[in-house]
């Protein structure tokens, strides 16, 4: 009996640990094989119908050269970054109040209002680009800055505030009572004790706006399309138009999956830090 209990131990670690290896597989290889294409040279991928190599016959950086040749590629990438960070900017700027009291009152429909906002995404984008582009050329905010900034901030603001009210929600309300029997007043409850047990969420929140700002294609080909500012998903855009090799467009897809990486890593010690300030005086 005992044996059959090992083996059905052992069996059920086998098991998890072989879901562990697929699942870590399954998110590595499209990384891997991006990667791989971004330095294989050309007879790594013309093969004459021969397999394609695992791994590029002759690794190169001679694509990462030429883009970074093109002066028009530094352009865009500082026009991708300061249109995500100032979205992420405004959309905390907007989200956080409204999270805040959406997550600490019990305000009239607060359950309709939040399932209402959340469900404004479930319509697809390219249903409500069309009358958001019309209004934005209407008050002449195509072909700006912040004319997509406040069109990313439409779509990450619900998000936003989702994410936020269910940060401030579970923190225990006797904080605040100790703290007002301290003669704390509402705005330094907030900015001293709720806003740092909250950034978790809220870093979370900032994580997915920087990524939806900086991977959104159709408000900024509607907004930005025919005008002299453009993205890095414009510059992609461009560069399909003209049939280039697959190394190159793997090049520029690993150039945009870094500043996603390194702004990810710069927040994640907020993430860890926001769990326990603010709770201890």
């Amino acid at each position: 009996m005992s044996n059959i209990v090992k083996i059905s131990a052992l069996s059920r670690k086998v098991f998890w640990l072989c879901a562990v290896i697929f699942t870590v597989l399954l998110i590595i290889a499209p990384v891997f094989l991006l990667f791989k294409y971004s330095i294989s040279d050309a007879s790594s991928i013309n093969t004459g119908g021969s397999p394609v190599p695992l791994w590029p016959y002759n690794p190169t950086f001679r694509n990462f050269l030429y883009l970074f040749s093109d002066n028009q590629f530094y352009g865009v990438v500082i026009n991708s970054l300061l249109i995500a960070f100032f979205t992420v900017i405004v959309s905390l700027l907007i989200g956080v109040p409204a999270s805040y009291v959406l997550g600490r009152y019990q305000i009239p429909l607060r359950k309709p209002l939040l399932v209402g906002l959340i469900s404004v995404r479930l319509f697809p984008d390219i249903a409500s680009v069309i009358p958001v582009a019309e209004f934005f050329i209407t008050i002449e905010a195509h072909n700006t800055y912040w004319g997509v900034v406040l069109a990313h901030t439409l779509l990450a603001l619900p998000y936003v505030i989702f994410i936020g009210t269910s940060a401030f929600e579970p923190i225990p309300r006797d904080l605040e009572h100790q703290a007002m029997v301290m003669g704390a007043n509402r705005f330094q409850i907030f900015l001293k004790i709720l806003f740092p047990l909250a950034i978790p969420g809220l870093t979370a929140a900032a994580i997915y706006t920087f990524l939806l700002s900086w991977d959104e294609f159709i408000f900024a080909y509607f907004l930005l399309g025919l005008g002299r500012i453009s993205t890095l998903t414009l510059y992609l855009k461009q560069k399909l138009a003209y049939a280039p090799p697959q190394n190159l467009l793997a090049t520029i897809s690993v150039c945009l999956s870094f500043p996603v990486i390194i702004f990810s890593l710069l927040l994640q010690k907020h993430m860890s830090a926001g769990i326990t300030s603010g709770a201890v005086k």
